[in-house]
């Protein structure tokens, strides 16, 4: 099997109707985290979204703060963080402080968003999302090196700003572009960052394409991509421990992606709530099967990085740490 880093993904999600509370849930996620790094993984990645019934996790750098003050050795991710609904100087200050706290541990994975309600709630007109993030973008860069700096853009104006502390990665955090369209993908060649993959194969192929084209050495750059993995005695119980969360999952991406594309059609959206594809294409099933399933996808995706999503929306999280074990004592040394 090829090597690769492997990473944890946690969304802290709760949905209506669990008997669990918010405060549990984040203890056994926090734990997750810490077995993670006990068991061998590389990295824990944290995604975002606001204003949803199951309080999808809405605070990234609190959160990668908290795993930086149980962990001492992996890096800490972002997949990703909506940028337009941040200030940028707040950001970088937020950012530099866990980089620091974490000993150079943070990476930060960018993307635009794309839910109407979002966009409402934070008052940000969707169609100003690139041009805030891509200035948002310019000014991490500017505020991370320490020095003053000023700033005449069309969403933000600074003048003679500084930012202290500096972070300790040198010049500063990895940036990665979280996209799945063409497109965008292309866009993350052109400014020079890594990649955090909305997709597959094919869309990693894109981003390889476009590094070559613009003569940039793909080895210089890392590729997360993640997927649903969950480890049980058989692929038919880890179906049946899992089925429920997915296809609440696959209901609310589909309703989102579907309404972000204007249209009701969700057949032709990523993420949708058909069991049939959720089974196929979630990695299900004993140690050995998972481990044969992997193979094949890191085989035919030249990702960089795996990036397990384990702890499902309303999957008890006894579950999903016992899966996590079998996973990290059965499968991780095979990958590494």
């Amino acid at each position: 099997m090829r090597k690769v880093k492997v990473g944890y993904q946690l969304d802290f999600r709760n949905p209506p109707g669990s008997t669990l509370s918010f405060r549990d849930l984040y203890r056994e996620s926090l734990a997750q985290a810490e077995a993670a790094e006990q068991l061998g993984f590389d990295s824990i990645w944290l995604t975002e979204h606001h204003f949803t019934d199951d309080g999808y996790l809405p605070a990234l750098m609190p959160a990668a703060a908290a795993i930086a003050a149980r962990t001492t050795r992996v890096t800490i991710g972002t997949y990703v963080l909506l940028a337009p609904f941040y200030h940028p100087l707040k950001l970088a200050e937020d950012a530099a402080f866990v980089d620091v706290v974490s000993g150079g541990r943070l990476r930060l994975g960018i993307g635009l968003g794309y839910r109407a309600e979002e966009f409402e709630g934070f008052g940000v007109p969707r169609a100003q999302r690139l041009g805030r993030t891509l200035e948002t973008i310019e000014i991490l860069k500017l505020a991370w090196s320490g020095e003053r700096f000023s700033f005449d853009g069309r969403y933000f104006k600074f003048r003679d700003v500084r930012v202290l502390p500096r972070p300790v990665t040198e010049p500063h955090p990895e940036l990665l572009w979280g996209a799945g369209a063409a497109k965008a993908i292309r866009r993350a060649a052109e400014l020079d960052l890594s990649f955090a993959c909305v997709g597959g194969r094919r869309e990693i192929g894109i981003y390889l394409e476009a590094l070559k084209a613009a003569g940039k050495d793909p080895a210089r750059y890392s590729i997360a991509n993640s997927r649903v993995v969950y480890v049980a005695d058989s692929e038919e119980q880890a179906w049946r421990d899992t089925r429920d969360a997915l296809m609440y999952q696959a209901e609310l991406y589909g309703l989102w992606l579907s309404a972000a594309a204007g249209t009701t059609d969700q057949s032709k959206v990523l993420i949708r709530p058909d069991p049939d594809r959720l089974r196929r294409t979630s990695v299900l099933g004993t140690a050995s099967e998972v481990a044969a399933k992997l193979e094949e996808v890191l085989a035919s995706t030249p990702m960089t990085e795996l990036v397990v999503v384990m702890q499902l929306p309303g999957l008890d999280p006894a579950k999903a740490r016992r899966s996590l074990d079998r996973f990290g004592a059965e499968v991780l040394p095979r990958l590494k």
